[in-house]
């Protein structure tokens, strides 16, 4: 019925939606930096576990090398500073509300990214897209702005 990219994607949603709620109700009020600590060495040995069981069940591991390695050491850098500033909106006062809106921009910037990395341009819908995405942003903020009166 779903394809398994739907159904990781939507998981994968509903689990990052779960570790916001834990950051902005028990963990703001501690250094960013402290919590990425503690996040990375949770998830090395996370990894490594998961990479064993791949080997040890026969399931086919492809490791990035060459080129590939160079641009997943890249992706790490990118998300060890996309944490940061990410967990930094809880930690200097963010509210979940106010930090999670602003990922509805995620596919439209995801978007604009890869017609600058690979080439094209966008079409009226990645327009009509943008235009959507940037007032869901504003409609979110405007309609919590209401509740918290």
């Amino acid at each position: 019925m779903f394809s398994k990219s739907v159904v990781y994607a939507f998981l994968a949603v509903w689990l990052y939606a779960f570790s916001n709620v834990i950051i902005e109700t028990k963990l703001a009020k501690y250094t960013t930096m402290a919590l990425l600590l503690y996040w990375y060495f949770t998830l090395a040995p996370l990894a490594v576990a998961g990479l064993g069981y791949m080997y040890l069940t026969g399931q086919k591991v492809a490791m990035p090398s060459g080129g590939a390695a160079g641009m997943a050491i890249l992706a790490a850098v990118v998300f060890f500073f996309a944490d940061y500033f990410y967990i930094g909106a809880y930690t200097s006062g963010g509210s979940l509300l106010a930090v999670t809106t602003l990922v509805v921009l995620f596919p439209a910037i995801a978007q604009l990214i890869k017609f600058v990395w690979v080439g094209g341009s966008p079409n009226y819908y990645h327009i009509f897209g943008y235009v959507l995405a940037a007032l869901a942003v504003v409609l979110i903020s405007k309609g919590s702005a209401v509740v918290a009166k």
